[in-house]
Order: structure tokens, then sequence, then C-alpha cells
């Protein structure tokens, strides 16, 4: 599967992965340029809910991820997914939100029911030294195109 972005300049493949059995967080894929679409909820062909893909923002190492500017995407970018057959499906971006990771609204974001949607989710605000993280996320919210 892959994602682009055109008003990012973002192409990336994207991974099916799951929940980290060490920190019991969304399992990122390693690689900054990749990303990962969590394979517990709804995909392509879903009729409803949210298929939430998360991404990183940066690295220490790696440098810019491929979400580095996901939080200036703006209403009415487009998004694509294209599926491995070629097939690709439109999203079009309705909002953009901020908040801390102990209060992001996960029910919102990993519905299996409701409008067919997209959530793109990375990290942002300040990044804690001690803690070696970001405070909060960055949460893109897309719902299918025409």
């Amino acid at each position: 599967m892959g994602l682009s972005i055109p008003d990012m300049s973002l192409n990336a493949k994207v991974d099916a992965v799951g929940i980290d059995a060490r920190s019991g967080d969304f399992a990122v894929p390693p690689s900054i340029d990749r990303v990962g679409w969590y394979r517990y909820g709804p995909g392509l062909e879903a009729a409803a809910g949210s298929i939430v893909i998360a991404g990183h923002v940066d690295s220490a190492v790696q440098r810019k991820g491929a979400f580095f500017t996901l939080r200036s995407l703006t209403k009415g970018a487009l998004v694509r997914l294209t599926d491995p057959t070629g097939r690709r499906y439109d999203f079009t971006v309705v909002g953009v939100e901020q908040f801390r990771k102990s209060r992001i609204p996960l029910e919102r974001y990993f519905a299996r029911d409701g409008a067919l949607r997209l959530t793109l989710v990375t990290c942002g605000g300040p990044f804690g030294e001690a803690a070696r993280h970001y405070r909060d996320n960055v949460v893109v919210t897309a719902t299918a195109a025409g």
C-alpha cells in the first residue's frame, strides 16, 4: 500500500502494523520514511469507520520523518492511498488538531462506525528531553472524496 500527499511532496510506503508488545503503543514502522496502517481497524475496502495511519515526525538519528510537515496540511488538501493493485482511494482533509497524548480521544479516531474517514497521526508539541518523546499528537482527519 502507498500513501501520497501532494501538498507535502510525500510518497510513502505503508506497512500493516499493530500494537508494540513492549510499550502498548501503536507500532509505528522503525524507518521514518515509512508509515503504519493499524491493521486491526478498518482498511481500504471498509464502508465505515476510521482508517488509521501513523508515522514519525522525526528522529534524532534519521532526521525528518514522513510526517514532518503533517501539521501544516490545510482543509481541502488531497490525501491518496493506493492499494497493491494500483487502485486509488482519495480523501480530502477536513481537520487538523493537536492533543496531549494523555488526552487524545482515541475512541473517535479508532472508531469502526460512522462515515468512512482517514486519520493520520504523528507526534507534535514540545519535545521532552528527559522523557525523550513529544508531549502531543497531531491528528489529521480526511473524508472520502467524491
